[in-house]
C-alpha cells in the first residue's frame, strides 16, 4: 500500500512537470510594446473617470510615487509598503510586454490590510472576496492590494502589483471593449510569469482525472472559491501561454490590438489564430489530456503490480547475490589460520595452538 501511495504521488509530479512542458511560458521576460499604435485622444479618455475621484480615497494614508504609478498606504505597514512600491519599474516593464508603456500611467494603487476598507471609506459594501490579495476597480483605474495575512495563506504583494497593473492596463487598452475574464487572467499571468508549483499541480490533478473545465465555465468559476478557483486561474494561464507558445506574442498583440480597435473578441481571436475560442480550447485539452493520460498509463493497476514485482524480483536477486557472497567468506575464514593474537589468553597454550604459542614465546 506504501508503495501505491508513493507511486500515485511520483505520478501527480511527473504531471506537474508535463504541465510545465505543454504550456508554461517559455520567456516571461519583458519586451517593449510595439506595433500597438495608440493616439491621443485614446490617453486622454482613460483619465476621464479617473479624474472624477479624488484620491486619496481613504482617509489618513501616505502617498508616494514610482514609475508613473500613485501609491496611497497605511502608516501601520509602511515598510512592508515601501518595498513593494520599490519593484514598480519591474512590474511595469513586464506587463509591457504585450501592451504599450502608455497604459501604464497614472495609476492608483492602495496598499492596505484589508481591501474592504476601501468600500467602506466610500459608504459601499465590502465587495473583495476573502481569498483576494488584490482587486483591480477597472472603471477607476484603481489597484487594491492587501498587505496582511488571512490565516496561513502566503501572500506575495510585488507579484500581486505586476499581475492588478496588467488587467488596468488592457482594460485601459480595450476600453469598452470585451475580453473574456479568462484572457484576462491568462494574459496577466503570462506576462507577470505567475506560475507555481500550486497551480501546476491543480491542473495535473484535474486532466489525469478528467475535470477539467470547458472554456465557457472558466469565467463563471471566478466567482466561486477553493479549488473551484485555483483551477480557472491554472487552465486560463496554461491555455494562454499556451496560444503565446504556439503563434507567438505578436499574434497576441494582435488580438489585443482588434479587440480594441471594435472587432469582437472571437472573431479577433479567428484572426489571429485562424480558429474559435473554443476550437483553440479544445485542441489545448486533447493535448494535456494525451500527455496525462500516458502519465496514468504508467501508473495504472496493471503497471503498477508489474513495478512491483519487477522490484521484487530485483530484491531477490540481490538478496541471493549478498547471500552468496557471505558463505564465500564464511568458506575463507574456515581454512586460514588464526594468529594466536588473536586467540584468548586461555586458549593460547591449549592443543593445536600450544607449539605455535611455544615458537612465538
Amino acid at each position: 500500500m506504501n508503495f501505491v501511495q508513493s507511486a500515485k504521488r511520483l505520478m501527480i509530479w511527473i504531471g506537474f512537470l508535463l504541465c510545465l512542458l505543454v504550456a508554461a511560458p517559455q520567456n516571461a521576460s519583458a519586451q517593449a510594446g510595439e506595433g500597438i499604435l495608440i493616439t491621443a485622444d485614446q490617453v486622454q479618455s482613460w483619465l476621464g473617470r479617473e479624474s472624477q475621484t479624488k484620491h486619496p480615497a481613504v482617509p489618513n494614508l501616505k502617498e508616494a510615487e514610482n514609475a508613473t504609478i500613485k501609491f496611497f498606504y497605511e502608516t501601520s505597514y509602511e515598510r512592508r509598503a515601501l518595498d513593494i512600491i520599490k519593484t514598480t519599474p519591474l512590474a511595469r516593464l513586464r506587463s509591457m510586454r504585450f501592451l504599450p508603456e502608455e497604459t501604464l500611467k497614472n495609476i492608483n494603487v492602495y496598499l492596505l490590510a484589508d481591501l474592504n476598507t476601501y468600500f467602506e471609506a466610500q459608504d459601499a459594501p465590502g465587495r473583495a472576496p476573502a481569498w483576494a490579495s488584490g482587486l483591480s476597480i477597472l472603471s477607476d483605474d484603481v489597484i487594491l492590494i492587501r498587505l496582511k495575512s488571512i490565516g496561513s495563506n502566503k501572500i506575495e504583494p510585488e507579484r500581486t502589483l505586476a499581475h492588478e497593473l496588467n488587467h488596468v492596463a488592457l482594460r485601459r487598452m480595450a476600453g469598452d471593449a470585451y475580453f473574456p475574464h479568462w484572457f484576462y487572467e491568462g494574459l496577466a499571468m503570462l506576462a507577470t510569469d505567475d506560475w507555481g508549483i500550486n497551480r501546476a499541480e491543480t491542473l495535473a490533478h484535474a486532466s489525469m482525472s478528467g475535470n477539467l473545465m470547458e472554456l465557457k465555465e472558466i469565467d463563471n468559476a471566478f466567482g466561486k472559491q477553493g479549488a473551484t478557483v485555483e483551477l480557472a486561474y491554472a487552465q486560463s494561464a496554461q491555455f494562454v501561454a499556451w496560444l503565446s507558445n504556439n503563434h507567438g506574442d505578436d499574434k497576441m498583440k494582435q488580438l489585443i490590438k482588434e479587440v480594441a480597435g471594435g472587432t469582437e473578441f472571437k472573431t479577433a481571436f479567428i484572426h489571429a489564430f485562424e480558429r474559435s475560442p473554443d476550437a483553440a480550447f479544445a485542441v489545448w485539452k486533447e493535448a494535456m489530456s494525451k500527455n496525462q493520460s500516458f502519465i496514468a498509463s504508467l501508473f495504472s493497476g496493471d503497471a503498477i503490480f508489474f513495478y512491483m514485482s519487477l522490484f521484487a524480483g530485483l530484491a531477490l536477486i540481490i538478496a541471493l547475490s549478498r547471500r552468496k557472497q557471505t558463505r564465500k567468506a564464511r568458506l575463507a575464514n574456515m581454512t586460514s589460520e588464526v594468529p594466536v593474537t588473536r586467540l584468548p589468553e586461555n586458549l593460547r597454550h591449549f592443543g593445536p595452538f600450544e607449539e605455535t604459542s611455544h615458537l612465538k614465546k
